[in-house]
Protein backbone atom coordinates (compact mmCIF):
# COMPACT_ATOMS: atom_id res chain seq x y z
CA UNK A 1 0.00 0.00 0.00
CA UNK A 2 2.87 2.77 1.08
CA UNK A 3 4.42 1.69 -2.45
CA UNK A 4 1.16 2.41 -4.49
CA UNK A 5 0.89 5.59 -2.52
CA UNK A 6 4.72 6.72 -3.19
CA UNK A 7 4.26 5.55 -7.07
CA UNK A 8 1.33 7.85 -7.09
CA UNK A 9 2.93 10.77 -5.75
CA UNK A 10 5.54 11.00 -7.74
CA UNK A 11 3.16 10.14 -10.75
CA UNK A 12 1.44 12.93 -9.50
CA UNK A 13 4.37 14.96 -9.16
CA UNK A 14 6.02 14.64 -12.47
CA UNK A 15 2.51 15.45 -13.98
CA UNK A 16 2.51 18.75 -12.47
CA UNK A 17 5.80 19.61 -13.43
CA UNK A 18 5.16 18.20 -17.18
CA UNK A 19 2.42 20.98 -16.59
CA UNK A 20 4.59 23.63 -15.46
CA UNK A 21 7.00 23.02 -18.05
CA UNK A 22 4.15 23.11 -21.30
CA UNK A 23 3.43 26.65 -19.91
CA UNK A 24 3.09 29.40 -22.67
CA UNK A 25 6.78 31.75 -22.24
CA UNK A 26 5.17 35.00 -21.09
CA UNK A 27 6.38 38.40 -22.04
CA UNK A 28 5.86 41.86 -21.02
CA UNK A 29 6.33 44.22 -24.11
CA UNK A 30 6.41 47.88 -23.97
CA UNK A 31 6.30 50.33 -26.73
CA UNK A 32 5.32 54.04 -27.33
CA UNK A 33 2.90 55.77 -29.51
CA UNK A 34 4.42 56.06 -32.45
CA UNK A 35 2.33 55.30 -35.91
CA UNK A 36 2.78 53.16 -38.27
CA UNK A 37 4.81 50.83 -36.26
CA UNK A 38 3.60 50.72 -33.04
CA UNK A 39 0.20 52.93 -31.50
CA UNK A 40 -2.49 52.64 -29.39
CA UNK A 41 -6.22 52.75 -30.74
CA UNK A 42 -9.81 52.66 -29.61
CA UNK A 43 -9.43 49.19 -30.19
CA UNK A 44 -6.71 48.32 -28.86
CA UNK A 45 -2.66 48.11 -29.51
CA UNK A 46 -1.43 47.77 -33.00
CA UNK A 47 1.03 48.79 -35.81
CA UNK A 48 3.32 47.16 -38.16
CA UNK A 49 6.22 45.62 -35.85
CA UNK A 50 2.86 45.08 -33.32
CA UNK A 51 1.19 42.60 -35.74
CA UNK A 52 5.22 41.48 -36.60
CA UNK A 53 5.82 40.14 -33.11
CA UNK A 54 2.27 38.88 -32.50
CA UNK A 55 2.45 36.17 -35.02
CA UNK A 56 6.39 35.63 -33.52
CA UNK A 57 5.25 34.92 -30.67
CA UNK A 58 2.33 32.78 -31.87
CA UNK A 59 4.51 30.89 -33.64
CA UNK A 60 6.43 29.69 -30.41
CA UNK A 61 3.12 29.26 -28.34
CA UNK A 62 4.31 32.24 -26.04
CA UNK A 63 1.99 34.99 -24.89
CA UNK A 64 2.96 38.87 -24.52
CA UNK A 65 1.28 41.45 -23.11
CA UNK A 66 1.63 44.92 -25.01
CA UNK A 67 1.61 47.81 -23.35
CA UNK A 68 1.92 51.54 -24.44
CA UNK A 69 3.98 54.01 -22.16
CA UNK A 70 5.80 56.58 -22.40
CA UNK A 71 9.23 55.86 -24.21
CA UNK A 72 11.57 56.07 -21.14
CA UNK A 73 9.54 54.09 -18.91
CA UNK A 74 9.71 51.92 -20.89
CA UNK A 75 13.17 50.98 -21.38
CA UNK A 76 13.16 51.48 -17.82
CA UNK A 77 10.93 48.64 -17.43
CA UNK A 78 13.01 46.71 -19.00
CA UNK A 79 16.14 47.14 -17.78
CA UNK A 80 14.51 45.84 -14.11
CA UNK A 81 11.77 43.12 -15.24
CA UNK A 82 13.58 40.16 -16.31
CA UNK A 83 10.91 38.94 -18.57
CA UNK A 84 10.24 42.20 -20.24
CA UNK A 85 11.21 43.86 -23.98
CA UNK A 86 10.63 47.02 -25.63
CA UNK A 87 10.21 47.77 -29.37
CA UNK A 88 10.28 49.72 -31.90
CA UNK A 89 14.13 50.55 -30.63
CA UNK A 90 17.03 51.61 -32.35
CA UNK A 91 19.98 49.12 -31.89
CA UNK A 92 22.86 51.59 -31.10
CA UNK A 93 26.80 51.57 -29.78
CA UNK A 94 25.02 52.44 -26.38
CA UNK A 95 22.50 50.01 -25.99
CA UNK A 96 24.37 46.82 -27.64
CA UNK A 97 25.00 45.22 -24.54
CA UNK A 98 22.47 46.37 -22.28
CA UNK A 99 20.15 44.58 -24.00
CA UNK A 100 19.32 41.00 -25.87
CA UNK A 101 18.02 42.01 -29.63
CA UNK A 102 15.18 40.31 -31.80
CA UNK A 103 15.25 42.20 -35.10
CA UNK A 104 15.92 44.41 -37.24
CA UNK A 105 12.06 44.61 -37.38
CA UNK A 106 11.79 47.36 -39.86
CA UNK A 107 14.19 50.17 -40.66
CA UNK A 108 13.93 54.44 -41.35
CA UNK A 109 16.07 57.29 -41.65
CA UNK A 110 15.40 60.64 -39.55
CA UNK A 111 14.66 63.25 -41.08
CA UNK A 112 13.92 67.27 -39.89
CA UNK A 113 9.94 68.12 -40.89
CA UNK A 114 8.98 71.96 -41.54
CA UNK A 115 5.31 73.32 -42.15
CA UNK A 116 6.28 75.67 -44.64
CA UNK A 117 6.86 73.61 -48.34
CA UNK A 118 9.06 76.55 -49.61
CA UNK A 119 12.44 75.87 -47.28
CA UNK A 120 14.89 73.67 -49.03
CA UNK A 121 15.88 70.43 -48.43
CA UNK A 122 19.54 70.70 -47.57
CA UNK A 123 22.13 67.38 -48.28
CA UNK A 124 23.79 67.84 -44.80
CA UNK A 125 21.37 68.09 -41.54
CA UNK A 126 24.29 69.07 -39.70
CA UNK A 127 23.98 72.19 -41.52
CA UNK A 128 20.34 73.26 -40.41
CA UNK A 129 22.46 73.67 -36.70
CA UNK A 130 21.16 77.32 -36.19
CA UNK A 131 17.78 76.57 -36.06
CA UNK A 132 15.55 75.74 -32.79
CA UNK A 133 14.71 71.91 -33.22
CA UNK A 134 12.47 69.87 -31.74
CA UNK A 135 12.74 65.73 -30.47
CA UNK A 136 12.14 63.52 -27.87
CA UNK A 137 13.36 62.70 -24.54
CA UNK A 138 16.01 59.42 -24.42
CA UNK A 139 15.63 58.83 -27.97
CA UNK A 140 18.28 57.12 -30.65
CA UNK A 141 17.20 59.70 -32.85
CA UNK A 142 17.57 62.85 -31.13
CA UNK A 143 20.81 61.48 -29.57
CA UNK A 144 22.16 61.42 -33.46
CA UNK A 145 21.26 64.93 -34.30
CA UNK A 146 22.93 65.75 -31.09
CA UNK A 147 26.26 63.85 -31.98
CA UNK A 148 26.24 66.18 -35.30
CA UNK A 149 26.34 69.53 -33.33
CA UNK A 150 22.42 69.87 -33.20
CA UNK A 151 20.99 71.60 -30.39
CA UNK A 152 17.58 69.66 -29.66
CA UNK A 153 14.66 70.84 -27.33
CA UNK A 154 13.82 67.14 -25.77
CA UNK A 155 10.07 66.60 -25.10
CA UNK A 156 8.32 63.35 -24.01
CA UNK A 157 5.50 63.04 -26.18
CA UNK A 158 5.99 63.03 -29.69
CA UNK A 159 2.56 65.05 -30.51
CA UNK A 160 3.98 67.92 -28.33
CA UNK A 161 6.58 68.29 -31.18
CA UNK A 162 3.47 68.47 -33.30
CA UNK A 163 1.89 71.23 -31.60
CA UNK A 164 5.08 73.35 -30.77
CA UNK A 165 6.08 73.38 -34.52
CA UNK A 166 2.14 74.76 -35.02
CA UNK A 167 3.06 77.67 -33.05
CA UNK A 168 6.54 79.08 -33.91
CA UNK A 169 8.36 77.53 -30.54
CA UNK A 170 10.32 75.41 -32.70
CA UNK A 171 11.09 75.99 -36.98
CA UNK A 172 12.02 71.97 -37.51
CA UNK A 173 10.48 68.80 -36.03
CA UNK A 174 13.07 65.91 -35.14
CA UNK A 175 11.54 62.31 -36.21
CA UNK A 176 11.47 59.03 -38.62
CA UNK A 177 11.26 59.45 -42.22
CA UNK A 178 8.11 56.55 -41.41
CA UNK A 179 6.99 57.38 -38.82
CA UNK A 180 7.11 61.49 -38.86
CA UNK A 181 4.60 61.82 -42.41
CA UNK A 182 2.44 58.88 -40.83
CA UNK A 183 1.86 60.98 -37.18
CA UNK A 184 1.58 64.56 -39.05
CA UNK A 185 -0.87 62.78 -41.73
CA UNK A 186 -3.25 61.32 -38.92
CA UNK A 187 -2.92 64.56 -37.17
CA UNK A 188 -4.25 66.66 -40.17
CA UNK A 189 -0.99 68.75 -40.37
CA UNK A 190 1.24 68.56 -43.38
CA UNK A 191 4.89 68.39 -42.93
CA UNK A 192 7.60 68.53 -45.32
CA UNK A 193 11.00 67.24 -45.20
CA UNK A 194 14.03 69.74 -44.70
CA UNK A 195 17.05 67.11 -44.64
CA UNK A 196 16.96 63.37 -44.68
CA UNK A 197 20.09 61.51 -42.69
CA UNK A 198 23.11 59.29 -44.64
CA UNK A 199 22.37 56.61 -41.96
CA UNK A 200 19.11 54.21 -42.35
CA UNK A 201 18.21 53.21 -38.36
CA UNK A 202 17.06 49.07 -37.84
CA UNK A 203 14.27 48.94 -35.18
CA UNK A 204 14.40 46.28 -33.23
CA UNK A 205 12.82 44.57 -30.19
CA UNK A 206 15.25 44.84 -26.86
CA UNK A 207 15.18 42.00 -24.26
CA UNK A 208 16.16 42.08 -20.51
CA UNK A 209 19.75 40.76 -20.41
CA UNK A 210 18.13 37.78 -18.03
CA UNK A 211 15.26 36.64 -20.75
CA UNK A 212 16.79 33.01 -21.65
CA UNK A 213 18.86 33.01 -24.49
CA UNK A 214 16.71 30.49 -26.65
CA UNK A 215 13.32 32.05 -26.61
CA UNK A 216 15.51 34.98 -28.02
CA UNK A 217 16.98 32.75 -30.66
CA UNK A 218 13.59 31.27 -30.85
CA UNK A 219 11.98 34.57 -32.02
CA UNK A 220 14.47 35.84 -34.12
CA UNK A 221 14.04 32.54 -36.12
CA UNK A 222 10.35 32.84 -36.41
CA UNK A 223 10.85 37.06 -37.22
CA UNK A 224 13.17 35.38 -40.52
CA UNK A 225 10.31 32.72 -41.62
CA UNK A 226 8.04 35.67 -40.97
CA UNK A 227 10.22 37.50 -43.84
CA UNK A 228 10.78 34.30 -46.23
CA UNK A 229 7.27 33.62 -46.49
CA UNK A 230 6.02 36.56 -47.40
CA UNK A 231 4.24 37.52 -44.16
CA UNK A 232 6.20 40.83 -43.38
CA UNK A 233 5.26 42.41 -46.80
CA UNK A 234 1.79 41.89 -45.98
CA UNK A 235 1.81 43.69 -43.00
CA UNK A 236 3.28 46.49 -44.56
CA UNK A 237 0.84 45.82 -47.57
CA UNK A 238 -1.71 46.77 -45.28
CA UNK A 239 -0.46 50.13 -43.82
CA UNK A 240 0.61 51.33 -47.24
Amino acid sequence: MRQCLAVLIVMLSLAVLRAWAEQPFRFNLYTENYPPWNYQTAQGITGINVELLRLALERNRYQGRFAVVPWGRAQRFTQTEPDSCFFSAVRSEERENIYQWVGPLSQESVQLFSLDPTVPHVVDIASVSGLRIGGQTEDAFTDYAESLGLRVERVTDIPVNLAMLQSGRIDLWLAGSVGGPFIARREGIPVFPVATSERVFELWLACNPAMPTEVIQHLNTALEALKQDGSWEAILADYR
